[in-house]
């Protein structure tokens, strides 16, 4: 029998829990600096940046970079690593192998969880100028041969190379960055949640490509040169509504109060109803938006509400997402769980209204608690002067509001 004293048989148990973790941390350090990074999909790779130090890290499309919530080591495995982005339950896990990393980006979706291959090397995808010929604004028909549907693609030439975005009748996906060679250009935007990438070559006059969504899905699209003339459905003319009555609700509050349309707080007031999800980022692109409105107009009348349609269902996993993308952006109004995001549960919540609802969905209440508007989707930052003139609509409706029976 092996004996042995009291101090020694702490320090034998210290050096047990300890070896975990400073295999976990060395697995940090392992990563620290600039990776080029790729999901592998069925269409080809997707290319991003990350940047690692220490606990410490950010995912970045073009200029763009979003925070991981945490890097971790994992523990017994010195080798191992995770990119953890809480605000979308998702994560890369990945293992050290020399000058490379290897795994698996994986995330909660509404039809279960979905994994795709990652990878990674050290150092920096190259900038390379763009042709002159794919600059500008082209209007796209995507999946033109069985269910056509109005797209408007912007291209530009940046410092990094290829950057842009696509924009449909409920706003845009984001920024996206690539390279171009020869009319052929491909170009990506993920950010933790939404996997998209954008492929395609000039034909004359013609772009012809393929959308890729997630691991597997690809929609052909077509595009032309935009001639100014309108090509999608204005977002205020995409979802309609009933103003024969007040707008009414009933949900559950992500602190389990019950929250309704009658409660005081939102008599006589003017009412801004936002629908959301916390797993999609353009919905984190609005937020800072209404939360700049609730603090400029609160004590003139305005009051906000926030319905969240989740991806699982259970109040207490898609109460916790939705309480941390509360206190992410600071948001003071209340948030309520009305629904999951399964591609009916909104429109059958929401009776009053009718057409494809977007996330998110801005719809403006007068003081007697009718609609007055309803505008679905947004135009985020990467649309540049359409994002500064979406702001500057929402303040003057408000306060047209605001302005009403005073």
């Amino acid at each position: 029998m092996t004996r042995f004293t009291r101090g020694a048989g702490l320090l034998a148990i210290a050096g047990a829990v300890a070896a975990p973790a400073a295999r976990a941390q060395d697995a940090r350090a392992a990563v620290a600096g600039e990776w080029r990074a790729a999901l592998d999909l069925a269409g080809g790779e997707l290319r991003f940046r990350l940047q690692l130090d220490g606990a410490e890290g950010v995912l970045c499309n073009a200029g763009t970079c979003q925070p991981f919530s945490a890097v971790t080591g994992v523990p017994g495995a010195a080798d191992s690593v995770v990119l953890d982005m809480a605000d979308y339950a998702a994560a890369i896990r990945a293992r050290v192998l020399g000058d490379s990393l290897v795994g698996f980006y994986r995330n909660v979706g509404n039809r279960g969880p979905r994994t795709i291959p990652f990878r990674a090397s050290r150092g920096t995808w190259p900038a390379e100028p763009p042709s002159a010929a794919l600059i500008g604004t082209w209007d796209a028909t995507f999946n033109p041969l069985e269910r056509p549907s109005p797209r408007v693609i912007e291209l530009r030439a940046t410092e990094r190379g290829l950057e842009g975005t696509i924009i449909s009748n409920s706003g845009d996906y984001g920024v996206f960055w690539g390279d171009a060679a020869e009319g052929s250009f491909d170009m990506a935007h993920f950010d933790g949640s939404f996997v998209y990438m954008l492929t395609g070559t000039l034909d004359g006059d013609t772009l012809r490509g393929t959308f890729h969504a997630g691991l597997r899905t690809q929609t052909p699209f077509v595009a032309v040169r935009s001639t100014g003339r309108p090509h999608l459905t204005p977002p205020t003319e995409v979802v309609r509504a009933d103003t024969t009555g007040p707008f009414t609700f009933a949900f559950p509050s992500v602190d389990g109060t019950m929250v309704s349309s009658d409660d005081p707080r939102f008599r006589d007031k003017v009412v801004i109803v936002e629908i959301f999800g916390t797993w999609c980022p353009t919905c984190h692109e609005s937020a800072p938006a209404m939360v700049a409105l609730y603090e400029r107009y609160r004590d003139r009348g305005l009051e906000i509400v926030g319905m969240a349609y989740e991806v699982t269902g259970d109040s207490a996993v898609d109460g916790a997402i939705v309480r941390r993308y509360r206190d992410k952006f600071g948001i003071t109004f209340p948030l309520l769980l009305a629904g999951v995001n399964d591609g009916t549960s909104a429109g059958e919540t929401q009776p009053q209204l009718a057409g494809p609802i977007a996330f998110p969905t801005t719809i403006f209440l007068d003081r007697t608690g009718r609609v007055r508007k309803v505008h679905a989707g947004f135009y985020g930052p990467a649309t540049g002067t359409a994002h500064e003139a979406l702001l500057r609509d929402f303040r003057e409706t408000v306060e047209g509001l605001l302005a009403e029976g005073r």
